[in-house]
């Protein structure tokens, strides 16, 4: 059976030039498409799909990555040597398309904070919990962990343990770290 696929000629044109690989399931849901992109292109085709008539009416509705430290050679589209594949969603309403953006970065990616206002947050997160830097973004505070900290709980080589145990210290009136000692059995 033909796949009929919904976007407009000139995203046809724009994929075809970035040299994305799209796929699709129609188990799943028939109008969601993943396409693995290069991520000198992210920031382009986020600019672009914003700006693009028919799909102007979107959001990015999720953003993160995933740690490929013990992963080898899983797919082969992505570039060996970088360690975080990074997506975002994003949901075009005029069209009813749900499209993911798939990229092999090693710690950098350019922000898309100035296209879609609504990835600040996500932006910060990622960056947060992953350690990935976003180029040209403008607040990189974090928003969940202790701004004296410079570790990222999502990475597959963070302890499971901790480094150190946190506490709310009453007679002091802060909060009180203490380095963990690891026993094994």
């Amino acid at each position: 059976m033909k796949k009929i696929y919904k976007f407009p000629v000139n995203v046809f044109i724009v994929f075809e030039k970035t040299n994305v690989v799209v796929f699709t399931s129609n188990k799943l849901y028939k109008n969601h498409y993943v396409c693995f992109i290069d991520s000198n292109w992210y920031q382009s085709l986020n600019f672009f799909l914003k700006n693009e008539l028919f799909c102007s009416m979107s959001m990015v509705i999720d953003m993160s990555s995933i740690d490929t430290l013990k992963y080898t050679g899983l797919i082969r589209e992505f570039k060996q040597g970088n360690r975080f594949v990074f997506f975002s969603n994003i949901y075009i309403y005029s069209l009813k398309i749900r499209l993911t953006l798939m990229c092999n970065i090693n710690k950098f990616v350019k922000s898309v904070d100035s296209i879609y206002k609504n990835t600040n947050w996500l932006e910060r997160e990622t960056s947060e919990m992953y350690g990935i830097n976003f180029i040209f973004k403008k607040d990189s505070r974090p928003l969940l962990l202790d701004y004296s900290r410079n570790e990222f709980p999502m990475l597959k080589d963070f302890p499971s343990e901790g480094y150190n145990d946190i506490y709310y210290n009453f007679f002091e009136n802060k909060l009180t770290y203490v380095n963990n000692e690891f026993i094994e059995l």
